[in-house]
């Protein structure tokens, strides 16, 4: 179901519209205002605005203008009175979809909805198959044709039409900065700058600084004001790495800048709107963090409004030889390297891979440089992965039966076989313990002899 904000300071006429809309099917809400319109796409951005011309303050055209550049995702529709057909004329100039004359006539308004929808169909089809082409190996940098990082890509695309938070989790080494630029660069503000931040990297006594810039005389050597790199984005992505490692103290300002859309530089009075798109990213437990204090849970629903998790490699190891000739390709070309010999593959294919991505394309790249031959061997791993796998602990559960089998085991060797005694030492009774001794096989335990 489509949306439209309807934009009117006419009552009758914007009353009448969304009373169409409605009884179309569409999600109609409506604004007295183009301040007031504003207000409203602050916090939720409509497919359709459906605005007039002539209004009070800023004009219908001004709106149009605005929403082309802040909102362009947006179709904008345009009301005008019989005599002003010109100024139609400029709207569509300025990037309207299309006009509409007053007395607004309910046939007319469908037909342009259901054209303006229509056309998002289409455009949609169209991207969807260009998605899938694009995804059959891989995606912006990330490689993998699984089913888990086909999903990855999806909420990719979906997450990036709209500028809500987006909270990327994953372990180290899954490729989260590669998501967060997948994410800005299929977005309506990939012309926009990408400013990547690494929390746990920035120097604690500059890192306020950093984040929100600084006025003249701020501090100790700020002989100049300097902006933040949270300005810097300039409408574009501001990405968060490691938002976990982020001071306490500096939290609850980056909540502030978050909550009001308005950043301020340390040491300044005056406020910079805050207009850039925020992807956060962490390898820790967030939830976790906020249970322990160290983390506030405002800021986290603040940043959790939809979250993309990264698969750890171990959980999509079918795409392990797609990212060994991903890697092969971009650092052997010159090598001479064929590939791995199938003993190779069959230990990187079985390998737990703790560093995930990141660890794998470090043994290829190890593998190049010290390996010989157009094939590299098992000789030509790293010594990590020609250990014997560990085998993986045993869930507590099976750890408390081995404990309870060895215990009872020791009872019967302790009483000669008496079971009787072994129950009397251990503290059950008789039927639990021939239970036991029946489920954990101890029958072979000799009883006492006759007369004892």
């Amino acid at each position: 179901m489509a949306s439209v904000l309807v934009v009117d300071d006419e009552p009758g006429s914007r009353g009448f519209c969304v009373e169409v809309l409605r009884g179309l099917g569409f999600d109609a809400r409506e604004a007295e205002s183009a301040t007031r319109a504003l207000a409203i796409l602050a916090d939720s951005e409509p497919d359709v605005v459906l605005t007039d011309v002539h209004m009070p303050g800023q004009s219908g055209i001004e709106l149009l203008k605005h929403l082309k550049r802040a909102h362009p995702r947006i179709d904008v529709l345009v009301m005008t009175g019989f005599g002003t057909i010109p100024q139609a004329v400029e709207a569509v100039k300025a990037g309207a979809y299309d006009y509409l004359t007053k007395p607004i006539k309910r046939e007319d308004l469908k037909r342009s909805l259901e054209s303006i929808v229509h056309k998002r169909q289409l455009a949609a089809e169209n991207q969807l198959l260009r998605r899938r082409l694009k995804a059959e190996k891989g995606f912006e940098g990330l490689v993998g044709a699984s089913a888990k990082m086909q999903r990855v890509y999806e909420l990719i695309l979906k997450v990036a039409e709209k500028r809500h938070p987006v909270l990327v989790l994953g372990e180290s080494g899954t490729g989260k900065e590669l998501v967060a630029r997948a994410i800005h660069r299929h977005s309506p503000w990939r012309e926009k700058p990408f400013v990547a931040v690494d929390c746990g990297a920035l120097t604690p006594t500059l890192i306020e600084s950093e984040l929100f810039g600084h006025a003249k005389g701020a501090f100790t050597g700020a002989t100049q004001s300097r902006a933040g790199l949270l300005s810097e984005a300039h409408g574009g992505t501001v990405f968060l790495d490691e938002i976990g490692e982020l001071p306490v103290e500096l939290q609850s300002k980056l909540l502030r800048a978050l909550q009001e859309r308005e950043i301020r530089p340390l040491g300044s009075n005056e406020a910079v709107r805050l207009e850039a798109r925020i992807v956060a990213a962490t390898n820790v437990d967030l939830e976790a963090a906020v249970r322990a204090g160290r983390f506030r849970s405002d800021l986290y629903y603040r940043l959790n409004v939809v979250t993309l998790k990264v698969p750890p490699l171990r959980e999509h190891r079918e795409d392990i030889p797609l990212l060994v000739d991903h890697f092969l390709a971009r650092y052997g070309s010159e090598e001479g390297v064929t590939g791995f010999s199938p003993e190779a593959i069959d230990r990187l294919n079985n390998y737990n891979w703790p560093g995930n991505v990141r660890e794998l394309e470090n043994c290829v790249q190890r593998a190049l440089a010290l390996g010989s031959g157009p094939v590299l061997g098992l000789q030509d791993l790293p010594p990590s992965l020609l250990r014997p796998a560990e085998p993986p602990e045993p869930p507590a559960a099976a750890r408390l039966d081995e404990l309870e089998r060895q215990a009872i085991q020791q009872a019967l060797e302790a009483s000669g076989g008496d079971r009787t005694r072994a129950a009397k030492i251990l503290g059950i009774g008789k039927t639990t313990i021939y239970r036991k001794i029946k489920q954990y096989g101890l029958d072979r335990v000799p009883a006492p002899p006759s007369g004892r």
